[in-house]
């Protein structure tokens, strides 16, 4: 009896090492699949006092969820439901795009790809193996082109703060 509780003893750091981890080091790699929802999450709900630094910041964690992280939660919750698709082929509103991102395909890397926000034009911008640009509206992505769109010039883009 006293050998089988030393060997437990002995045994118990080596068994929670072998226990799941929550340390994120899984989470690099997974995407939320959201394709089971008929619809996408919520839309954001477009508010006049957004302000264009606001804007700024909201377009970077927009640009993160579609681009850099495949993040269709976050993305969809960005976009408002008035949104206007000038993509030929799709429609407008959120619903119009919801299959090409539900499943959350990972596009690029920050590193590969590159976003800016014109604060002159409340524009933003994402650039990978093409240009995509939106239009915010109260904080809310309202209109999308993708068709021989270029990135503004460094200068006009927005700094996000520190």
């Amino acid at each position: 009896m006293r050998f089988s509780l030393l060997f437990a003893a002995a045994l118990a750091p080596i068994t929670a090492l072998a226990a799941p981890s929550s340390n994120g080091y899984y989470d690099l790699f997974k995407r939320e699949n959201l394709c089971n929802l008929k619809t996408p999450p919520g839309p954001c709900q477009p508010n006049a006092s957004v302000t264009a630094e606001e804007t700024a910041v909201l377009a970077y964690k927009f640009y993160r969820a579609f681009v850099v992280d495949g993040d269709p939660q976050t993305m969809f919750s960005l976009i408002d439901k008035d949104y206007i698709q000038h993509h030929q082929g799709y429609a407008s509103g959120p619903g119009g795009i919801w299959s090409l991102f539900c499943s959350g395909r990972k596009i690029g890397s920050e590193a590969s790809t590159s976003w800016c926000f014109d604060a002159s034009t409340n524009m933003s911008y994402a650039q990978y193996s093409t240009v995509d640009r939106w239009r915010w509206v109260g904080g809310c992505v309202h209109e999308h082109w993708d068709t021989n769109e270029k990135m503004p010039p460094k200068e006009q883009c927005a700094k996000l703060p520190a």
